[in-house]
């Protein structure tokens, strides 16, 4: 019952997380698919803010009467039914360190969905009503990842360029392009429409899922489709409730409208005189949810298609294909070049490229003796053999995809990868890739990082987000000091009881003159009272081989707000401190800590100002590092005491006119009491001399 509850929270919330960075943009609610914060289209508003320019109105109206004219004269020639147009696809993944930065596996769903859509693979198109069955049409045209860049260099398909500018959606788009323009891995300068599709995938694109521009020959040169990086494919960020977005947005971009007309109001009866220049789709007000019965313009409208909002689009109509195929021919709006075979041989999108690149990476690459290592193989294209050298590795050789390897000599090692496709082969040798390393002397404490470098990770900060989904990043909606904070998305992960790791560099705990302790502050809310996030911090003295838990949080131990299920953004008040003494550890030199999420389908929890070092407590800070919970509280007889971490410490049990009942020392957890009469109780906690009393009601 408890997963679909949250199934049916998602739904309602779905897209809020790169909505939510954009709060100073007004945003029109009535163009939001029902239950989603973010407008779902907002192509037919950009084109109207672009035609304000006159010069560009005018060319845009010669092409759009160019283009009709041409099919009605008979010029305009078309590819018969059973020619496929293919067409170079590049997706440009615009990120600063968060979980914005899709995986590739991610970016390959989204490509696949595409196609799928596109050919009608999907099956649920067999079940559109029957009104329109036999009506959902092949569209022939296919997307296929470019290989090469405009300079020729051998490419994944995929750019990737760091930048703030994943989420300033508010220029219009124009300043995220620059960015991935002049900074992105591959080939900095003019990507052109007229050669590539290019998918520029945001953080923040001005309040909207997705948004193009129609045909248009008088473009800037490098145009193409703004995605939010959660509307992209059915897995890892996003889900299948957004997984359409990109095959909508196409669809405009090859010339359609909204099945309503060309505007951006589903809902409004004026649109039921307003067409979308194709026959086959009924007039129609537009749906932003899925209602299959919808017919307040007279015909059953055709909810199911791809270009209106419900959650239930399946289909193209043949009028709807007829009119992407003519985009594409047509000489007016820059589309006519891209399937060429002269233009898809210089892209490298043939279906077939050749080998042209070994790459790999690793999971880690300064490790310490003994531990292991798994290597990924990144190379493209269509590889089917591996030979790895590991210098100073164990295996030293593998032919393996994905090695794993451990090493047991001090030093920096090689690795070398050759890659074949059985024809042709590439080799890459990284020097001096491994480090290899004993506990020795790590950073010296003070440590303190408040990020507000604007680099995330920071500097010896590693984030660990092993299923490539939702993953800490940097936040600046809530912050201690003074903007900046660091955050982990619960409230719309579904992948529960996924860990994500912020892992701090080697640290010398020994450089300090006294007992050295951990503090940071946190914020976190529940989005209902059963479900329960997890914080935990972990130290480790062997490199990470082994780890203690020295800090733990849950349910209302771990809330500082109010439970909501709407994204919870702290205010001031809403600040808790963590206070970890780290005494126990005080002659360890070599030290790794890490604080870790565990998601259960929460809310946001957040980290700010972390500080490690010869802390000067107050009494109050050492009592707040004493505390601990008692639950249930009342209690029918029976309850419990809940601690922080193992330190050792006495616990007595008191009656309201202070004598014993109990008195032990321990360093458990969590201890329980039973068999108590009905009246108030005191337990009373002292440690390192200081003491905490909190009242305990047995009814």
């Amino acid at each position: 019952m408890k997963r679909l509850n949250k199934t049916i929270l998602s739904l309602l919330f779905l897209g809020f997380s790169a909505s939510f960075t954009a709060q100073q943009t007004e945003l029109d609610h009535s163009n939001m698919r029902e239950g989603e914060d973010v407008e779902y289209c907002v192509t037919h508003k950009k084109m109207m803010e672009m035609l304000k320019d006159p010069v560009k109105m005018k060319i845009w109206q010669a092409e759009q009467a160019a283009m009709e004219k041409s099919k009605e004269d008979g010029t305009l020639t078309v590819a018969p039914r059973g020619v496929v147009y293919k067409i170079p696809i590049v997706f440009h993944v615009l990120h600063n360190g968060g979980n914005e930065n899709l995986s590739t596996a991610q970016i390959m769903d989204a490509l696949d969905i595409l196609n799928r859509d596109f050919r009608l693979q999907n099956t649920d198109a067999n079940n559109v009503v029957s009104a329109f069955q036999g009506m959902p049409a092949d569209s022939e045209i296919e997307f296929v990842l470019a290989t090469k860049a405009p300079d020729g260099t051998c490419f994944s398909g995929i750019t990737r360029t760091q930048s703030p500018l994943t989420v300033e959606g508010t220029s219009g788009g124009s300043g995220q392009v620059n960015a991935i323009a002049n900074g992105n891995d591959v080939y900095n300068g003019t990507w052109r429409e007229r050669d590539y599709l290019n998918i520029f995938i945001c953080k923040e694109i001005g309040g909207a899922a997705g948004y193009t521009y129609n045909p248009f020959g008088g473009g800037t040169g490098m145009s193409g489709i703004w995605v939010l990086s959660n509307y992209v494919g059915s897995i890892g960020t996003s889900s299948v409730g957004t997984s359409r977005t990109l095959t909508h947005e196409v669809g405009h971009w090859l010339n359609l409208s909204h099945t309503w007309g060309g505007n951006n109001n589903p809902g409004n009866a004026s649109s039921c005189s307003t067409d979308d220049g194709v026959s086959d789709t009924p007039n129609t007000i537009g749906v932003t949810a899925c209602i299959l019965g919808e017919n307040s313009c007279g015909p059953l409208a055709n909810v199911e298609n791809y270009m209106d909002y419900s959650y239930c689009s399946k289909m193209y109509t043949q009028g709807q294909v007829d009119r992407m195929r003519n985009a594409l021919n047509s000489s007016s709006g820059g589309r006519n070049n891209l399937w060429t075979t002269a233009n898809l041989t210089a892209r490298g999108a043939t279906g077939n490229p050749d080998l042209c690149a070994a790459e790999f990476q690793a999971d880690q690459q300064v490790i310490c003796t003994g531990d292991l290592i798994e290597f990924t193989d990144e190379s493209f294209h269509g590889v089917t053999g591996w030979d790895w050298t590991f210098t100073g590795g164990t295996p030293s050789t593998s032919t393996s995809q994905s090695p794993q390897v451990t090493y047991t000599s001090l030093g920096s090692f090689d690795v070398k990868l050759v890659v074949s496709d059985g024809v042709n082969s590439d080799t890459i040798t990284k020097t001096n890739f491994v480090t290899v390393t004993i506990p020795g002397i790590g950073q010296a404490l003070p440590f303190q990082e408040h990020f507000e470098s604007g680099i995330f990770p920071p500097n010896g900060i590693t984030i660990n987000n092993p299923d490539g989904g939702i993953a800490w990043e940097l936040d600046s909606n809530a912050s201690v000091s003074p903007s900046h904070s660091i955050s982990l998305d619960n409230l719309n992960s579904t992948n529960y009881g996924t860990i994500d790791e912020v892992i701090l560099p080697f640290l010398d705990l020994s450089s300090n003159t006294s007992s050295p302790f951990m503090k940071f502050k946190w914020a976190y809310a529940k989005s209902v009272s059963i479900y329960t996030d997890e914080m935990i911090v972990q130290l480790s003295t062997d490199c990470g081989t082994t780890w203690s838990q020295i800090f733990y949080k849950n349910h209302a131990n771990l809330v500082t707000g109010p439970t909501q299920t709407t994204p919870f953004i702290p205010d001031s008040s809403q600040w808790r401190d963590a206070l970890i003494n780290l005494s126990a550890y005080a002659a360890e030199s070599y030290v790794l800590i890490k604080i870790m999420n565990v998601t259960d389908g929460g809310n946001f929890l957040y980290i700010d100002d972390i500080a490690i070092g010869d802390v000067d407590l107050s009494a109050e800070e050492i009592i707040n590092e004493n505390n601990f919970s008692i639950y249930p509280n009342p209690s029918n007889g029976i309850f419990a005491v809940s601690f922080e971490t193992l330190t050792a410490r006495n616990i007595t049990l008191l009656v309201a006119d202070g004598q014993i009942i109990r008195k032990i020392t321990t360093s458990s957890q969590k201890i329980e009491f039973n068999q108590l009469a009905a009246g108030i109780y005191f337990v009373n906690v002292e440690e390192n001399g200081v003491s905490l009393i909190k009242k305990v009601i047995i009814q």
